[in-house]
């Protein structure tokens, strides 16, 4: 017990010190205050850890989200971030309730890396202006117009200061990363950003301009405060809501997943997704911003050796006590230190090797990828995803969409020894037409259905359908339309070697009464054709008897 605690306070302490310049930087990165950084990986940590469908969940501001969160203070107001986080935490809630968790896991791997490399490339278009200590008279919206801005600016002069002091601080990551395997690059970063900023205030200003600095920051406890309710409001905020909760859902639960594959344990993502919604439920009324897993920060708990939930609860609590005792010094950190370190965190999360061995995938795979980072960049993460997820999921249904409809008549050339035999079975009756169907029978496919095959009047027609294993209700509808021509030409359908799966779905649609009972449905293909004769054959004797 006592080794399981001093490990839990090793690695929440480790943490939460990896935890305060990331906070502090993503909070600012999305238009909102240093300290709403620290409030929410405090909130977050305690709500959220204590809940969580994985032990070793570490939950907070993170990168995915700054994006999202900038475009809605920009267009609502902080007012309007604050009721989007709680309603994405009620979303996130029913997700977990309606077991969406497992669903989560279906988006498709090139929309995933696509967003995240959108994501990536704009957080480092907006750190650009903090890194040249540049000022916009507004905040820009969307990333050409960062880029319009920031060249605008850049020609009227930079502070270069603040640019030393960017420079500082990624060479210091840059540097640690490679010293340093096991504690992470951020706090180091930030404490040479900071070091260089007091050395130039102390003996460089006579040739240097001031760094930008945070400013200040409050030293107590959040206050509770009451969101602002209208109906008018959440209809305009519903769909950005839904978008945090997309995006949060899937980064907790890739977190989770990290998490899985380092200790070997199974998280539950019901009931992370329930922990998300609760922990962004509580965070509005205390100024925090939204929050999800944070994958850096868990794999950190865990490398620092983290045994139980009790080292998330720690982290916050050290958070907490930094921002109780030294949060006035806070004050001090330039803002240019802080776009250093986001620089760094916008280029871990383009992850440009992995995008570009991705480009080498399938054309199609390739296509999603480029298109959902291109829509994340210039259009909107919203569009990105859902449009991302659309072109994945109809490239899908065109790769298996490929229905085999062979006419074992006409093509002598299929393969089985059984289809050969009964190929020259059928030779000498062109009234019986026999089709082998393989495949899954979906509405992709019904259209090729319908137009492959044929059945004249008279005729008796026989569908192999032994290896179809699935049929949606646009197949059994034309299926339908199939039997129900045939039985109008006054022909005659046989349904062989069927699963009883699909008979009970033929049978619940009528299919199976139309085509005259579970005596057209034989078990085997030479059955159907001994049948198929026996019907040619009365009918030749019945038409015999009316002409004499």
């Amino acid at each position: 017990m006592k080794k399981t605690f001093k490990a839990d306070l090793i690695a929440g302490i480790i943490v939460g010190l990896i935890a305060l310049p990331l906070a502090i930087a993503f909070a600012v990165a999305s238009g909102a205050r240093p300290e709403q950084g620290i409030y929410t990986s405090i909130i977050a940590g305690l709500v959220i850890g204590l809940l969580s469908g994985s032990k070793f969940q570490i939950s907070g501001p993170t990168g995915a989200f700054v994006v999202i969160l900038l475009g809605i203070v920009n267009k609502f107001g902080m007012d309007g971030l604050m009721l989007a986080g709680f309603m994405a935490g009620i979303i996130l809630l029913l997700f977990g309730i309606f077991k969406f968790g497992s669903a989560i896991k279906y988006i498709p791997y090139p929309v995933v890396i696509g967003f995240t490399a959108g994501i990536g490339v704009t957080i480092f278009s907006g750190e650009i202006k903090d890194f040249f200590g540049l000022h916009f008279d507004k905040r820009p919206e969307g990333f050409i117009e960062t880029i319009v801005m920031v060249i605008s600016n850049i020609e009227k002069g930079f502070n270069t200061s603040a640019v030393m002091i960017g420079l500082v601080t990624i060479i210091a990551w840059i540097l640690w990363k490679r010293y340093s395997k096991t504690f992470p690059p951020a706090p180091i970063a930030l404490a040479a950003g900071i070091i260089t900023s007091i050395i130039i205030e102390l003996f460089f200003t006579k040739w240097l301009p001031k760094p930008v600095l945070v400013g200040l920051i409050p030293s107590g406890l959040p206050e509770f405060h009451m969101l602002n309710f209208s109906l008018d409001r959440i209809k305009l905020l519903l769909p950005s809501a839904f978008t945090i909760a997309m995006l949060g859902s899937i980064e907790s639960l890739l977190s989770a997943v990290v998490a899985d594959g380092m200790t070997g344990t199974k998280h539950n993502s019901n009931k992370e997704l329930m922990a998300q919604g609760i922990g962004n439920m509580i965070l509005p009324f205390f100024g925090g911003i939204p929050a999800t897993g944070a994958i850096a920060r868990t794999a950190a708990n865990i490398k620092s050796g983290a045994r139980t939930r009790a080292a998330s609860v720690i982290h916050a609590i050290t958070l907490l006590l930094i921002m109780l005792v030294f949060g006035t010094y806070a004050q001090y950190i330039p803002l240019s230190a802080l776009a250093g370190i986001l620089i760094m965190v916008a280029y871990n999360m383009a992850e440009i090797p992995h995008f570009l061995h991705l480009l080498k995938a399938p054309k199609q795979d390739a296509a999603v990828l480029v298109a959902t980072f291109l829509l994340t960049v210039f259009v909107d993460l919203t569009t990105a995803v859902g449009i991302g997820i659309v072109l994945a999921a109809l490239l899908f249904i065109q790769r298996v969409s490929k229905l085999s409809v062979t006419n074992i008549l006409e093509d002598e050339d299929i393969g089985t020894e059984g289809s050969k035999l009964m190929h020259e079975s059928l030779k000498e009756f062109p009234q019986i037409r026999l089709y082998e169907l393989s495949g899954s029978l979906f509405f992709g496919v019904a259209s090729a259905l319908e137009n492959s095959i044929h059945h004249g009047a008279g005729e008796i027609l026989i569908l192999r359908m032994k290896h179809v294993h699935h049929m949606d209700a646009t197949a059994l509808n034309t299926l339908d339309i199939i039997v129900e021509k045939a039985v109008k030409k006054n022909g005659e359908v046989y349904l062989s070697t069927t699963s009883e799966k699909i008979l009970k779905k033929l049978d619940k649609y009528g299919i199976i009464k139309k085509i005259g009972g579970r005596t057209h449905c034989p078990s085997s293909t030479t059955k159907a054709i001994e049948l198929a004769k026996h019907d040619l054959h009365a009918t030749m004797a019945a038409n015999l008897k009316i002409q004499k």
